[in-house]
Order: structure tokens, then sequence, then C-alpha cells
């Protein structure tokens, strides 16, 4: 399913020459910046799945493992508590073939574009650790995405394989 998922934000990405050429750069960047933020909701929804469907398997009621994903909130929405979630959790580490770092770095660019119209604030520089100019759009490129689908199906897939090894 998730596959699924990220095959169609890669049509979508695919798209966006032709939507830049038909509707213009601005109808452009701003379908990037979707397919960046459906990115991050297909990881957030996939690990969310996973650790339900883990801590069922490790003998937690539905009941109990629903209010401790209630507690987690959105924290599969950003990378490093992603990870915390692993370890703390569900007591396993990332998976050291998953570039990381590349995938916190795409998703920490959500926070201006779902809370800032995408411009950079001084939260995300912070977080980000960016030398992007407070004040300025955020950059995003067609290539980034396409990356940042990649790290998500690796992620996904990684993380399925430590909770649930094959016999």
């Amino acid at each position: 399913h998730v596959a699924t998922e990220l095959a169609v934000v890669r049509s979508m990405v695919g798209d966006i020459d032709r939507r830049r050429e038909t509707l213009g750069r601005r109808v452009a960047a701003k379908d990037l910046e979707n397919c960046l933020e459906d990115a991050v909701s297909i990881f957030e929804a996939a690990m969310k799945a996973i650790t339900r469907r883990y801590l069922v398997a490790s003998g937690k009621t539905p009941e109990d493992a629903e209010a401790l994903m209630k507690k987690a909130g959105n924290a599969f929405q950003n990378v490093a508590r992603a990870g915390e979630m692993l370890r703390d959790v569900l007591g396993v580490s990332a998976a050291p073939e998953v570039p990381w770092d590349e995938l916190g770095a795409s998703f920490a660019k959500r926070h201006p574009i779902a809370h800032n119209l995408g411009v950079v604030d001084r939260k995300y520089v912070e977080r980000a650790q960016s030398s992007e100019p407070e004040g300025r759009e955020v950059r995003i490129t067609a290539a980034e995405v396409g990356k940042t689908l990649d790290h998500v199906m690796a992620a996904t897939t990684a993380v399925h394989g430590l909770l649930f090894p094959t016999a």
C-alpha cells in the first residue's frame, strides 16, 4: 500500500514541468510543496500502522496500543522524534541503511510550508540548521521530493523488517 501511495505522488512530481508550463511557476511550486507534505503524511501513516501492529503483536491490547499512539501525537512527522519512538517505545534502533539525516532535512521543510506559507522562519533555520535566510521561500526541487519518496520507502521497509523479520 505504501508503494502504491508513493507511486501516486511520484506521478504528480513527474507532471511538475507540464504544470509549470501550462499553469505557471507558483502552481508548480505549490504542487511540489504538496508532494512533500504527502511524503511526510505517507511516512507518518505507515509508521503509525506498523507501530500499532507491533504493539498488539507484542501483547498490548488494541486500546493500550491506541493510547500510546495518541500520546505519541505527530511524532512520526519528525524524523528525530520517529527515531525516539523506535528506540523508546519499540526497542529498536533506526535502520543504518536508511539516510535518516537526508530524510529529516526534507521533512524539516514541511514546517515552513505547512505553517508559514512556505516562508523560512527562525524555528526552521534552527531545527534544520539551514543557511536559508529568514523571510525567503523555502527551496524544494522535484529531484529532492523524488529522493524523499525513495527514502520514505526505504525507511518504512527497513523498520517493518526490523519489527517483523521473516523466518
